[in-house]
């Protein structure tokens, strides 16, 4: 009970800068009363999920098993490989069958994206051939499962899946990669091999401009790409800036930092001036003697530089939202064996902790 008091007491001062920016819910019945609910999950044996009443304080506990844990309007959406289902929690602390996005009984693999209005979800359903050929069926529909549409059936792929991105603001354009089937399993950070445009009017595939690329990380922001690409001399990363749409790119240096060779959870500010991305320097990964050390990295869109703005973090850090106008950034343990939720402030690079679970958004 400790534990969850200090999450309210640390987390109640920024709730109004979150509910701007996470998943919006459907609207509510006319006259029900609207409570907005922090959530948090606790990853361990069995994982447990938090939704923490702002106005009340009351908390609803949730055990589950799961992984991917996503915002869904007013749930929370996970997969549970124990049962090999995608369930949903909900803040009243129960669990259920996701009602129309599940595994077949050949399905290898099921992975979703929420659009930034939380408004609709695209899921692909990556399948294995008797050949041993792999084939992704990606679906479309509404949050609460009204219009759905097959929008693309990849043709077999050896040893590689289509994955879902990232949904545009218009919800023209679903974005997606194509991927070694397995490989991101055992990488630090969430990684990308060839991303590709798949237009929802026309299914229309186009690959983005400068992929396939290096296997390394990327982000979307309005009409941007950006791409990470590890320098020559293994000292950080370069971020190339391209425009959606256009052939104009730019390269901007990476920092230079001797061995530091992972890098993800790259997020663009709302007006796509700066971003910012976990940079890491990891040796035995996985093995008895890991070590790791993280630094953020702010990328200034306009200027053309990069800035490492933290000192080295000995975990896995990675970036979860802007929030506070966007001069502070909100950040999370990407380790599953840490739990925890961090905030960094742009101007003096200090980062504080302000919660001993990991925050996943604000729910309503």
């Amino acid at each position: 009970m400790l534990k969850v008091v200090l999450f309210l007491l640390c987390l109640c001062l920024f709730a109004p800068a979150y509910a701007q920016e996470t998943t919006e819910a459907p609207e509510p019945e006319r006259d029900a009363p609207v409570h907005l609910m922090q959530v948090f999950v606790q990853r361990g044996d069995p994982d447990r999920l938090q939704f923490i009443d702002v106005q009340t304080g009351e908390v609803t506990s949730v055990e589950v098993n799961g992984e991917r844990f996503t915002l869904f309007g007013r749930a929370v959406m996970y997969y549970d490989p124990a049962v090999n289902r995608v369930m949903l929690a909900t803040p009243d602390g129960r669990t259920r069958n996701h009602p129309f996005i599940q595994p077949l009984p050949s399905t290898r693999r099921v992975d979703w994206v929420v659009s930034p209005d939380g408004t609709q979800v695209a899921w692909t359903l990556t399948a294995v051939q008797a050949d041993g050929q792999l084939v992704t069926q990606t679906q479309i529909a509404g949050i609460d499962g009204s219009n759905p549409e097959e929008v693309l059936v990849d043709d077999p792929r050896p040893g590689i899946r289509a994955l879902p991105v990232a949904l545009s603001a218009d919800h023209t354009t679903l974005y997606m990669d194509y991927q070694p089937d397995g490989i991101g399993d055992v990488t630090p950070f969430r990684q990308y091999a060839g991303l590709f445009a798949l237009d929802l009017k026309s299914g229309e595939t186009t690959m983005l401009p400068g992929e396939p690329g290096c296997f390394c990380g990327a982000g979307f922001g309005a009409g941007l790409l950006l791409r990470l690409s590890l320098a020559e001399n293994l000292s950080g990363f370069d971020v190339m800036v391209r425009t959606l749409g256009s052939e104009t790119s730019k390269r901007i240096p990476a920092v230079g930092r001797a061995n530091y060779t992972q890098a993800g959870g790259l997020i663009l500010s709302s007006d796509s001036t700066q971003a910012i991305y976990a940079l890491a320097q990891v040796s035995d990964f996985g093995g008895p003697n890991q070590f790791v050390s993280t630094v953020f990295v702010h990328v200034d869109l306009i200027e053309g530089v990069q800035t490492v703005l933290t000192q080295p973090i000995s975990n896995f850090i990675e970036p979860l939202m802007w929030t506070e106008d966007d001069s502070a950034v909100i950040v999370t343990s990407g380790d599953p064996f840490v739990n925890g939720t961090w905030k960094i402030d742009l101007e003096s690079g200090r980062v504080n902790r302000l919660a001993n679970a990991n925050y996943l958004g604000m729910i309503r």
